[in-house]
């Protein structure tokens, strides 16, 4: 089985196209995105005070699920922290447990734990008290593992990840992932986990970008620009 990975959209619907034409080519079984799916209309503001931006981000949000469906393949995704928390459209995984194939796939959606006032945010407690350790054969994840090349902002020096899901990966024996830093698209393994951000197409840092998972012992992310690709397999 291949399963596609994108990243977050953020309703960058021509780099989507892009990626979505690479999809179609190579032929995959299924496509995962790992959140931040709809416009930035909602910002940090309070959304019950902003009805006009609310429905601009759900148009945009139901606009991009009319394009990761086009492709005809089952598609699975979760909220991200600029999303609201209750965006639901078919597909939307966070907190739920679902088959493809031989696999099962799950869902954690929002990121932390530094909270800015995003949409949908968490802390470390908050992640291990709703999701535990899930029992899953392929993890659908916003926020990248704590102190890895994957949740590294490089022009601050800073990891912004979260330690609750690096002790998922930890954990884990299939396939982890995820997103929310966009300029930090790869590959890595992380105890017998193999895990990938498959870094953004919206801004900032966005390029068109699309990760790969195949069997769960083979993974890569690849730029479709540069040229640039990243590739483990299970060690």
């Amino acid at each position: 089985m291949r399963l596609a990975v994108i990243g977050d959209i953020h309703a960058h619907l021509g780099r989507l196209e892009r990626v979505l034409a690479h999809i179609d080519k190579t032929g995959v079984d299924g496509i995962l995105q790992v959140g931040d799916i709809g416009d930035h209309s909602i910002g940090r503001r309070r959304p019950s005070k902003h009805p006009k931006r609310v429905a601009m981000f759900r148009s945009s949000v139901a606009s991009v699920l009319m394009h990761l469906r086009k492709l005809g393949v089952p598609v699975y995704w979760v909220p991200g922290n600029h999303d609201l928390k209750d965006t639901e459209g078919p597909g939307q995984i966070d907190g739920k447990r679902v088959e493809l194939g031989d696999y099962s796939i799950y869902g954690i959606g929002g990121a932390g734990p530094d909270l800015f006032g995003f949409p949908y945010e968490w802390t470390e407690n908050d992640i291990v008290q709703r999701h535990g350790q899930p029992d899953c054969d392929i993890l659908v994840c916003h926020a990248p593992p704590k102190d890895t090349p994957l949740d590294l902002v490089p022009h601050r020096g800073l990891h912004v990840g979260s330690t609750a899901i690096r002790d998922i990966c930890l954990e884990h024996r299939g396939v982890v992932v995820c997103g929310h830093i966009h300029e930090s698209p790869g590959v890595m393994q992380i105890g017998e986990s193999l895990v990938m951000n498959a870094g953004g197409l919206g801004e900032p840092w966005g390029g068109v970008r699309v990760g790969y998972v195949e069997d769960l012992d083979r993974i890569w992310v690849q730029d479709l620009d540069s040229g640039w690709r990243q590739e483990i397999s299970r060690s």
